[in-house]
């Protein structure tokens, strides 16, 4: 039997989308890139926007459109809050897996969905945010045990993968049922895998400990970190009962970037939260303009059912947009600014993919790589390269072999 799996939302979902296309081979079916060609389509959904859940529905309608006759499967958290017509749905992964008889793999056997591999540590969330539906759909925060950790880490690095993204929904709340600290876990994993480049998914400012500004020092974690920041006004950060305040974030950032002066700091902001005034904007932009993010993602307010703020009245609609488009702005500045620095450096980088006429490559702190076609290598492998320029968000690179 041929499946077809789509991936919506944050890395957690693409971590299952990988697992779900281990089960379609461990049971003995086939993988297909043709949606047209399938006989199963098995989607994980995202609900943490209102647009994540529109796409979802989209994406299930032309499913249905372009291959009728595909029985068609949505896992993950939109079957948490709405229940889908016409398709099979759960929020358990397992249970979809019980229900098309493929068998669990318990770990992943190999990297099928990205060649820089997610591995699961954690799920759920113990915060309480103002706005976030993820703690209803994902439950409170529970630590995957580190044999199962290392178990799929050794299946991975035995099919040749040379990256991991640790992932979770918070990440650096991993082992604190047994008294660990996700330095604790990366450590150990180091030094079972010495070679293995070791990335972080997005991660809340306060779990960003002395212990992992020191490894990424040493380099054991690539320079790279997503801390969601959300907003830069501290009155609406208090509102949004986000778990640190302002300040703590801005001396966080100035502390990791003398530390690390080539890490790049990317953030998530909300614009519009409905209690957002003129100065709120203006004292957030400020703070943003201030610091020296590499990148930004700028998301309008979605009001989420079962939260606080999805009760709230909502901004006018053109004030969120005029907003958005001066974040967006900042954003765009930002990026440029970060690549231009590097023109001129060598950097190292894996292979991902072959794309038309470039190799799309990732440096160590994640920059974008456009690498002409006519080189002789070979996705999944670590190679240095000089960038030459930038061609708009990426930065086109020759590799030095």
């Amino acid at each position: 039997m041929k499946y077809f799996v789509k991936s919506f939302g944050c890395r957690l979902n693409q971590y299952y989308a990988d697992y779900f296309c281990n089960a379609v081979l461990y049971s003995g079916h086939e993988l297909t890139g043709s949606l047209a060609d399938a006989e199963v389509v098995a989607i994980a959904s995202c609900v943490v926007t209102h647009r994540a859940e529109r796409d979802l529905r989209r994406y299930v309608s032309h499913s249905k459109r372009t291959n009728p006759s595909a029985r068609v499967v949505v896992f993950g958290c939109y079957p948490k809050i709405k229940e889908p017509k016409g398709v099979i749905a759960s929020g358990e992964i397992g249970d979809v897996l019980k229900e098309l008889n493929l068998k669990d793999p318990i770990v992943l056997k190999q990297p099928i969905y990205r060649i820089r591999a997610n591995v699961r540590i954690q799920e759920g969330c113990n915060f309480r945010c103002s706005y976030c539906i993820v703690p209803m759909v994902r439950g409170l925060s529970r630590s995957r045990p580190l044999e199962e950790i290392m178990g799929e880490i050794e299946n991975l690095v035995s099919s040749g993968t040379v990256e991991i993204v640790l992932t979770g929904i918070q990440t650096g709340q991993w082992g604190r049922e047994w008294g660990l600290m996700l330095s604790d876990l990366i450590i150990r994993i180091h030094n079972r895998f010495p070679h293995l480049r070791i990335r972080l998914s997005s991660i809340s400012p306060i779990h960003i400990t002395k212990e992992i500004i020191d490894l990424l020092k040493q380099r054991i974690i690539l320079p790279h970190l997503h801390l969601p920041l959300q907003h830069g006004s501290s009155r609406i950060l208090k509102l949004m009962k986000r778990p640190y305040k302002l300040q703590y974030y801005i001396d966080l950032v100035e502390k990791l970037h003398l530390a690390v002066p080539d890490i790049a700091i990317g953030s998530d902001i909300i614009v519009g939260y409905p209690e957002e005034t003129d100065i709120d904007f203006e004292e957030s932009l400020k703070v943003i303009e201030s610091l020296p993010f590499a990148y930004l993602h700028i998301f309008e307010f979605s009001a989420r059912p079962y939260t606080y703020a999805g009760t709230l009245k909502p901004l006018p609609q053109d004030v969120v947009k005029q907003r958005k488009w001066r974040l967006l702005e900042v954003a765009r500045d930002r990026k440029g600014r970060f690549l231009e620095n590097y023109i001129g450096r060598n950097v190292d980088a894996v292979i991902e993919s072959l794309e038309g006429c470039f190799f799309h490559a990732t440096t160590d702190n994640y920059i974008k790589l456009l690498v002409a076609a006519k080189y002789d290598l070979t996705p999944g492998r670590v190679y240095r390269f000089e960038i030459l320029k930038r061609e708009d968000y990426c930065l086109k690179a020759r590799p030095l072999i």
